[in-house]
C-alpha cells in the first residue's frame, strides 16, 4: 500500500479549497496552546479531549454581524475579505464547475454567485470556500466550535454523501442578532467526523442500580479527602487502565441517558443534511445518530463580581427524588456522593467567570 492509499484509508473526509485565505481548517490542541489551566489539562480528561475534538473552521480575518435598520442582517468585513466573498467567489465557483465538484446552475451555484455570505430568511449561510466529501462509513457534523462557542448560534447539519462533494457551509441562526455588532474572529465552527451508528435511550435510575453504586464508589469519602490536598487523577488513571487493557471503540454505540427526578431531557435524531441540491431532511447514506438534549432541572441565578461569584439562588426541585432513591440504595451511607449531587453547582472558582452545572 502506498502512502497516498494509506492516507486515503484513514482520512475521515476530503477537502478541496477553492477560496483560499477566507477560512482554514485546523486541529486545536487539548490545552488550547497553553491557555488551559495546568490542573485542568492534566486531570480533566473530558475538557482536554473536547478542546481537541474535530477540525475548527477558523476565520482568517475578523468580521462583525448586526441587524440593519431595515431588519436584514449586515456583515462588515475587512477589504481583502470583502473582495474575496463578493468578487473572487465567482472564480471559485467556476473552478468547482470545471473540476466536477458542483453543477452549473445548481442550488449552491446560484446561491453563492456574487456573494459567499447570502441570507435566506433568518439564516446566514457562510460558504467557507471549501468543498467537503466524507469517507464511506463516516458522517461529518458541521456545527459550533467545541468548548469555545462563538457569539452567534450555529445550526448543526450533517454531510453524509461519500460520492459527491458539497460546499462546507456554516449556517448561522440570525434571530438573536441585534443592532449591536457582534465581533466574530478565529473559530466560527467545527467539522467533527462521526460514525453513523449511535443509538440513545432514556432510562430512569432505580434504587440499587449498579450505575448508582459505581458513582457512589467513585465519589467516596476517600476521594474528597484526597482531593482536598491534591488532584486525585482518578478519572485519568481509569482511562489509562482502560487503554492498557486494549479497549477499543465499539462499532455500534448503544448509549443510555440515566436520570433521577424530573423527566426533562430529550433524545433526538439529526434531521438536517446538506446535499448538492441544498438542505434535505434525508441522509444520503445509511446510518443514524441520536443525541441527548440535557436540560437544567434546577433553575439558578448568580452574580459575577469580577473575581468570584456570589448571590447564588438555586431551585433544587430534584432533591426529594434524589434523596429517596439514595436512602433506598445506601440507607444513611455514602453521604459524600449524595452531597456532591445535591449541590447541583460546582464550587466557586476564583477569577474564573463560569459555573459548572450538574444537570
Amino acid at each position: 500500500m502506498t502512502n497516498a492509499e494509506h492516507a486515503a484509508e484513514i482520512a475521515a473526509f476530503e477537502i478541496v479549497t477553492l477560496l483560499p485565505g477566507f477560512t482554514t481548517l485546523r486541529r486545536r490542541s487539548g490545552d488550547l496552546d497553553g491557555n488551559l489551566p495546568v490542573r485542568a489539562a492534566r486531570y480533566c480528561g473530558p475538557v482536554f479531549e473536547g478542546n481537541a475534538a474535530g477540525f475548527q473552521i477558523t476565520l482568517a480575518q475578523p468580521m462583525t454581524i448586526a441587524r440593519a435598520r431595515r431588519g436584514n442582517t449586515e456583515c462588515v468585513l475587512t477589504d481583502p475579505t470583502l473582495r474575496q466573498v463578493t468578487q473572487e467567489v465567482d472564480e471559485a465557483l467556476e473552478k468547482a464547475v470545471a473540476h466536477g465538484l458542483m453543477a452549473r446552475g445548481s442550488f449552491w451555484h446560484r446561491l453563492f454567485r456574487g456573494n459567499a455570505l447570502p441570507s435566506r430568511g433568518r439564516r446566514l449561510l457562510m460558504w467557507t470556500g471549501h468543498m467537503i466529501r466524507p469517507r464511506k462509513g463516516v458522517w461529518a457534523l458541521v456545527g459550533g466550535a467545541f468548548n469555545r462557542r462563538s457569539r452567534v448560534t450555529v445550526v448543526d447539519h450533517l454531510v453524509t454523501d461519500p460520492d459527491r462533494f458539497v460546499p462546507l457551509v456554516v449556517e448561522i441562526d440570525t434571530r438573536d442578532v441585534t443592532r449591536e455588532p457582534r465581533w466574530l474572529e478565529m473559530e466560527i465552527g467545527c467539522v467533527t467526523p462521526l460514525r453513523p451508528a449511535a443509538r440513545l435511550r432514556k432510562q430512569r435510575l432505580a434504587a440499587g442500580a449498579p450505575e448508582l453504586r459505581e458513582f457512589a464508589a467513585f465519589f467516596s469519602e476517600r476521594y474528597f479527602e484526597t482531593k482536598a490536598t491534591h488532584p486525585t487523577a482518578t478519572y485519568v488513571v481509569r482511562q489509562r487502565e482502560r487503554a492498557t487493557r486494549g479497549a477499543k471503540a465499539d462499532e455500534i454505540c448503544n448509549a443510555r441517558l440515566l436520570y433521577i427526578g424530573p423527566d426533562a431531557h430529550q433524545v433526538r435524531s439529526f434531521t438536517r443534511f446538506i446535499a448538492p441540491t441544498g438542505f434535505s431532511a434525508v441522509a444520503a447514506s445509511a446510518g443514524a445518530i441520536e443525541f441527548a438534549v440535557v436540560n437544567n432541572i434546577a433553575p439558578a441565578r448568580w452574580t459575577w463580581q469580577g473575581q468570584t461569584h456570589s448571590s447564588f439562588e438555586v431551585q433544587k426541585r430534584h432533591l426529594p427524588a434524589l434523596r429517596s432513591i439514595w436512602r433506598k440504595t445506601f440507607g444513611e451511607g455514602e453521604a459524600s456522593g449524595l452531597e456532591f449531587l445535591a449541590g447541583h453547582l460546582m464550587e466557586e472558582a476564583w477569577d474564573q467567570p463560569y459555573v459548572q452545572l450538574q444537570p
